[in-house]
């Protein structure tokens, strides 16, 4: 769901959000690490936190050269 929400948020796929998720290892690393703490957030705020986490990671990436 939140990668569903996410997505519509940004305008695109949810297999889109997906795969810029996983590139950037954000599925395991945050959605599924913090799972239970996510539930206890609306929907609106977990959206908001993985998308500004994916915007964070790919620029650091992109500074990178990766």
């Amino acid at each position: 769901m939140a990668i569903e929400a996410s997505a519509k948020k940004q305008n695109m796929t949810g297999a889109q959000m997906y795969k810029r998720l996983k590139r950037q290892n954000l599925i395991s690393r945050r959605l599924f690490k913090h799972y239970e703490l996510l539930h206890t957030q609306s929907l609106e705020w977990v959206v908001d936190d993985t998308i500004e986490a994916l915007h964070n990671r790919e620029q650091k990436n992109r500074r990178r050269g990766g």
